[in-house]
């Protein structure tokens, strides 16, 4: 019987061993869900979103080494169209410290806020943000153009929008 227990205790405690050392998953979307959406219209700035809009998602989207704008373009909308975003406010990118591939990661907000009028700026996520690398240009001219290539991994900021119609 003590034979038994030992083993049974040796088994459970390399079980959680094995299970502790597994990679750690990024935190999986939990907010409002919302049927999918066709299209989904990029923004640069908060203050030229519509008034109708309410932001439902902060995240941040890690995007390989590689890629050009086209890929980020699509990708980003891709997700943003699966949540059923109308649109994407896109803020900052850095280079990524570590190429993670394309991943989402994120943040809240808690509730759906009225963009225009609760905007508070790029603070969720700062711990992640603040350890990537240097800044790197993209905005309206790099998004959806195939000859903005990218050698290196990027993170960027982005919050999906629900309008009303």
């Amino acid at each position: 019987m003590g034979r038994n227990v030992r083993s049974l205790l040796c088994v459970v405690a390399l079980l959680f061993l094995v299970v502790g050392c597994g990679d750690k998953e990024a935190p999986m979307y939990q907010g409002v869900q919302y049927p999918a959406t066709s299209t989904v219209i990029p923004s640069f700035q908060a203050d030229q979103v519509p008034v109708s809009c309410s932001v439902f998602a902060h995240l941040l989207a890690w995007q390989p080494a590689g890629v050009n704008g086209q890929t980020i373009a699509r990708t980003i909308e891709q997700e943003a169209r699966q949540r059923g975003a109308d649109m994407v406010l896109l803020g900052g990118t850095r280079e990524a410290e570590e190429d993670k591939g394309l991943e989402f990661v994120y943040y809240g907000p808690a509730n759906e806020y009225k963009c225009r009028d609760k905007w508070c700026g790029w603070k969720f996520g700062y711990a992640d943000w603040a350890r990537q690398g240097k800044w790197v240009s993209f905005g309206f001219k790099e998004w959806g153009n195939s000859d903005a290539t990218y050698a290196t991994p990027l993170v960027i900021q982005a919050a999906f929008l629900k309008c009303q119609k």
